[in-house]
């Protein structure tokens, strides 16, 4: 049906509803719990009120956390800043981007797992951001690749 606005959500199903587009989600969360409800949200980086961006979040500490944004606008909702760049994957026959914020100034090298790592593609018009913290690119990977169709 149409959306129904933005909000925060229990259900896949109602964030999808309220999204007013197929959503993915997460069935691998490497032990880490949910950290609330799904939020469903405007998409302020496009001006577009008819785009919606819709986040989940996985683990309860600083150190070690998961997270999948995706948004019907086809592009980035947000920036995540200067990153560098740390290869390409696929996750289900798509081409990802693997980023780091790390090996630059003042930050951690690449190697370690104590930095952020963002994975970004898109697909059917829908642009997908999973992204870690204190995780290995290996686990980044396997919790996109984990996605499925909600519904």
């Amino acid at each position: 049906g149409r959306p129904r606005g933005f909000g925060t959500f229990k259900t896949w199903e109602a964030a999808q509803r309220a999204a007013g587009f197929k959503l993915v989600r997460p069935t691998k969360l490497f032990g880490l719990p949910s950290n609330g409800d799904i939020a469903v949200v405007r998409c302020e980086a496009q001006k577009k009120s008819t785009s919606h961006v819709v986040i989940a979040n996985y683990g309860r500490t600083p150190f070690h956390s998961l997270a999948l944004s995706q948004n019907n606008s086809g592009a980035a909702c947000s920036s995540v800043g200067k990153v560098k760049p740390l290869g390409k994957v696929k996750v289900n026959g798509t081409t990802a981007q693997l980023t780091g914020k790390c090996g630059m100034p003042g930050l951690r090298s690449c190697k370690s797992t104590k930095i952020f790592l963002f994975l970004t593609w898109r697909k059917h018009g829908v642009y997908y951001l999973a992204s870690s913290f204190g995780e290995s690119s290996k686990t980044l990977v396997a919790f996109a690749a984990g996605l499925r169709p909600v519904g």
